[in-house]
């Protein structure tokens, strides 16, 4: 949620315009609401939680509270890198978890020293259909 100064907005759910420019907050995947509408509550498509449309975001379609906007958007990622520290397991140790505990739909590309570090190694997965699609 942010907010936009510049010229009035009107409210994407109700349509009233905005007395100042930049009052209304941005919801995500929404756009900029009134604070009536604001304030009304959404049920998260995922959790079934309650929250207020203040504090949840449109994402394909589905509202969806933020900690769950974050689960889904992590699945969209084409890269995700783990950390793994030396200090607390050893490289063996490191190659083989990096391996075994891959996210879902994800393979291991490469396992490396962090830049400027002496003990801790980065784990660099790529989405699985991307990488075969490059690959092939």
């Amino acid at each position: 949620m942010h907010h936009a100064a510049g010229r009035a907005a009107k409210c994407a759910l109700c349509g009233r315009e905005e007395s100042t420019p930049g009052t209304f907050p941005t919801v995500i995947g929404v756009g900029r609401v009134c604070l009536a509408c604001g304030m009304g509550t959404v049920k998260c498509a995922v959790c079934g939680g309650e929250v207020k449309r203040l504090t949840s975001s449109r994402f394909q379609g589905r509202d969806l509270c933020l900690k769950d906007h974050m689960k889904e958007v992590e699945k969209y990622k084409q890269h995700i890198v783990k950390t793994f520290d030396e200090d607390d397991e050893s490289v063996k140790e490191i190659l083989g978890r990096s391996l075994s505990d891959a996210p879902e739909g994800y393979s291991l590309v490469t396992v490396r020293r962090a830049r400027n570090s002496m003990h801790v190694w980065e784990a660099e997965y790529e989405k699985t259909e991307i990488l075969q699609s490059r690959c092939s």
